[in-house]
């Protein structure tokens, strides 16, 4: 009996390894809804790989990220919650309520999944990363020497430095296909986190020269890195194919935030701060704001022969389901997360829409999507659109339809009820408000005279010294680690200061970012 019973259970094992696929998350930084080919918006972009990944699995045409912001997106899709219900609102924020939670590798982990990471991290320490149920991690989002724990074969090492050899979004996509290559008799999960076109804008020559012709050089150069994103995905759907692995693998391609155009898309010369050549159009607003432009992303779902081929769903998903639905199909329990499995949803066997509503909170501004009806709030003001009909929110229908503005408003509040700290908008700074003030009557006003507050340096502040003075090991860059130097008061304060001089966002601040 036992010798059955023993057969049984390994007979189970093998089915269900058999079933559950692996997962690839490809996660872009600052790229805007509509750029990328299959959306069929801007003839200038060039992704016959990602055409092809979509036609041979699902368009997301109303798919959202959690936040408009780089920091608190990654933590909700890493989580599968909203990252307001513990305590990661925006950038520079305490992320201790992140480390308290269990990252979706931890979980895959105890599942019996290997777990990778590829490119930025944004989340902590970059030496870190394996704390976080990530068995391998190379933390290239810079073309400089960063931290992982894998060779270019894709085998485990000790976790050290590893010096720069290559254009860093070339050195993920190597890594991602070596990845794949060393874990293809294993169930895997990989995170491949591209810092594109996110600046510093750095595209090679032979990118730059595949968009010739007169355009905005920062155009040119977001065309050109995401061209190179659009090869690293050629080169994982490849190996796969090479492996015997394209229907035993789920692929999501899916941006964290929508573009920076900082109100009117300066051509600024060097690549740094600034727009960074993505577009948002036809959408409204940008990163750092609730409006569609700031929180629609591209949405790309493949797994070949479960999902339809083709198939464009307009039903509204976000950015955490991709979470849960990686965990429910390896058989882990999702009870108390955000997301839901999107699979019985793309395949027809449910019908209904997936979310209810979906709900945003960042800063002072707030939002929920219930069908085609959204409330946005911020700055003061509230907005209700009909995004079925207008998409781009140029109307306001907030006096026309106060019931459903009522409705939605309670709706919104009974949620953030629960966040952390609770409350429909969390309190904002007079900066922070200024700022927003500006955002809204750009983009929902049409106010086109407007521009940005300039930051105000603090009186008598002399950066190089300071650099000097944090830059204890003399390498050239300050770590947050240096920049806090043991110091335990008010440290999410002191974060947000690194952070803001951290312009290019790679967790180190770096002389060539001294103002």
């Amino acid at each position: 009996m036992r010798y059955f019973t023993l057969l049984f259970l390994l007979a189970f094992k093998f089915t269900a390894a058999a079933s559950t696929p692996n997962v690839i998350l490809i996660y872009t930084d600052d790229h805007g809804w509509p750029d990328v080919g299959p959306m069929g918006i801007h003839a200038d972009l060039k992704t016959p790989h990602l055409d092809a990944l979509a036609a041979s699995g699902a368009l997301a045409s109303n798919g959202y990220s959690s936040a408009p912001q780089c920091i608190p997106s990654r933590a909700g899709l890493l989580i599968g919650k909203y990252q307001n219900r513990f305590g990661v609102e925006a950038n520079g924020r305490d992320l201790s309520g992140f480390d308290r939670e269990l990252t979706v590798a931890e979980r895959l982990k105890k599942a019996g999944y290997t777990t990778g990471q590829i490119g930025k991290w944004h989340l902590g320490p970059g030496n870190q990363i394996d704390r976080h149920g990530f068995d391998y991690f190379f933390n290239k989002n810079a073309n400089r020497a960063v931290h992982g724990n894998m060779d270019s074969a894709g085998k485990k090492t000790e976790t050290r430095l590893i010096p720069h050899r290559q254009y860093h979004l070339d050195a993920c996509s190597d890594a991602a296909v070596a990845f794949i290559r060393n874990q293809r008799e294993n169930p895997f999960f990989l995170y491949l986190a591209y810092r594109a076109p996110h600046v510093p804008l750095d595209a090679p020559k032979r990118y730059l020269d595949r968009f010739p012709g007169k355009m905005p050089e920062r155009r040119r150069q977001a065309l050109a890195m995401i061209s190179a994103m659009d090869d690293g995905v050629g080169a994982i759907v490849a190996e796969l194919e090479k492996q015997g692995l394209t229907k035993k693998t789920l692929i999501f391609y899916i941006g964290d935030n929508g573009a920076p155009l900082k109100l009117h898309k300066i051509d600024a010369p060097g690549g740094g701060p600034g727009w960074d050549g993505s577009l948002n159009e036809p959408l409204n607003g940008e990163k750092g704001m609730l409006t569609e432009g700031g929180i629609r992303v591209p949405f790309l779902i493949s797994w070949p022969g479960t999902i339809p081929a083709g198939l464009v769903y307009d039903r509204p998903v976000i950015a955490l389901d991709a979470t849960a639905t990686a965990l429910e199909l390896a058989g882990v329990e999702v009870a108390g997360l955000d997301g839901v499995n999107l699979i019985p949803h793309l395949t027809g066997k449910e019908k209904t829409d997936p979310h209810q509503e979906l709900y945003w909170r960042w800063l002072g501004q707030s939002a929920i999507r219930k069908g085609k009806w959204k409330l946005l709030r911020g700055a003061g003001r509230e907005y209700l659109f009909d995004l079925d009909a207008d998409k781009e929110e140029q109307r306001n229908l907030l006096g026309a339809h106060s019931e459903i503005a009522s409705d939605l408003r309670a709706r919104l509040s009974a949620w953030a009820g629960d966040l952390i700290p609770p409350g429909i908008g969390e309190p904002e700074g007079d900066g922070m408000r200024k700022q927003a003030g500006v955002f809204f009557d750009f983009y929902l006003e049409g106010k086109r005279d407007v521009n940005l507050p300039k930051p105000k340096s603090a009186p008598g502040r002399d950066d190089a010294k300071l650099f000097s003075q944090r830059d204890k090991n003399q390498d050239g860059k300050v770590t947050l680690e240096e920049w806090i130097a043991g110091r335990t008061e008010k440290v999410e304060e002191i974060t947000g200061h690194f952070r803001r001089r951290d312009t290019n966002q790679n967790g180190v601040w770096e002389k060539s970012e001294i103002r």
